[in-house]
């Protein structure tokens, strides 16, 4: 668990200077020229996210501030009903690089974020004996649990003030595992758990207006 915990705070550090590199690198110049006709978009989004064998869809909101041509600071909040999980959301934001031309923008994602569901297993006690075994305590709850989206963006720009955006990423969970604790006779070990990550395909298509 320390392990992930300590690659996934090196992978946000590294996200968090790619994009303050990015900004003090960029050109004020290009941020009259780019092709967009302001620096910032805003919009809705449907997003269908494969996670852990299971499908989710939803929609969302999404956001740039465009610092030029080639840089923005990208964010998404998606909420995901159609799923097999209790009040399913997602926070996303980070940064995408790349470069657009009058009609089209394709670009680089990085954007760390969180997810959360609720009625999820989050603490179990297993007793057991010389010829027996039970579990007499159970508790569910809300589990949030740390993501890293990476990917690309396709932008088609049919008009002066509107954007159709299609996101394909892939979408890294560091899991949290249910605390587990198992007692018995001679044996009491307590806060026994364990975490996994796992790669998740994620597609968003939205509707973008800029300004």
């Amino acid at each position: 668990m320390r392990q992930i915990d300590l690659q996934c705070s090196r992978l946000c550090s590294l996200t968090a200077l790619l994009v303050l590199m990015l900004l003090a690198l960029a050109d004020p110049r290009l941020a009259t020229a780019q092709d967009s006709p302001g620096r910032f978009e805003v919009g809705g989004n449907f997003t269908a996210l494969r996670l852990e064998r299971t499908a989710n869809f939803g929609p969302g909101i999404e956001g740039d501030f465009n610092f030029g041509r080639h840089f923005a600071l990208d964010a998404a909040f998606n909420w995901l009903p159609a799923s097999p999980y209790e009040h399913t959301i997602q926070g996303l934001f980070g940064g995408k690089v790349g470069t657009r031309t009058e009609h089209f923008g394709f670009f680089g994602k990085v954007r760390p974020g969180f997810i959360s569901r609720g009625d999820q297993l989050r603490e179990e006690t297993i007793v057991s004996g010389p010829s027996f075994i039970t579990i007499p305590s159970i508790r569910f709850g809300r589990l949030t649990e740390r993501v890293i989206d990476f990917g690309g963006v396709l932008e088609y720009y049919p008009s002066k003030h509107w954007a159709l955006r299609y996101d394909f990423g892939d979408t890294v969970v560091f899991g949290e595992a249910p605390q587990i604790h198992f007692i018995g006779s001679p044996l009491i070990i307590t806060g026994f758990s364990t975490g996994n990550t796992t790669n998740n395909f994620q597609f968003s298509t939205s509707v973008h207006y800029r300004f």
